[in-house]
């Protein structure tokens, strides 16, 4: 019978992309210190108004395969940009979750399609 073997990350292109997060940054912050999280705040909103789209966004991160793809989000994100994101963020997590994901995706269009298998 044959099997389907997972993807390694060497063979998938990733990518990422950025879009506005709807929910605003108030709320969501816990430092422990109420005006600290509010000064946070403010300086995202200020960002904001700049168009700094890093400001405050929603990250996804997309793995490719052929005709393919599974992605991992995350929202809230505040960043510098892309740079720091990919250095001080979840980029490398977000890259092993969409893999799993696209892997998951695979297996299952494999099992689907086995009764075809000869």
């Amino acid at each position: 019978m044959a099997t389907l073997r997972k993807l390694r990350a060497e063979e998938v292109t990733f990518e990422l992309s950025i879009e506005p997060e709807e929910d605003g940054p108030e709320g969501h912050f816990a430092s422990g210190d109420d005006a600290v999280d509010a000064e946070n705040c403010a300086a995202i909103r200020e960002r904001l108004d700049r168009d700094e789209q890093w400001a405050w966004c929603i990250v996804t991160v997309t793995a490719r395969w052929d005709n393919f793809s599974a992605s991992d989000n995350r929202g809230g994100c505040s960043y510098d940009d892309e740079e720091n994101f990919k250095r001080e963020g979840y980029y490398e997590d977000m890259c092993a979750n969409a893999l799993d994901a696209l892997n998951a995706e695979l297996a299952a269009r494999f099992e689907d399609l086995s009764p075809l298998l000869g």
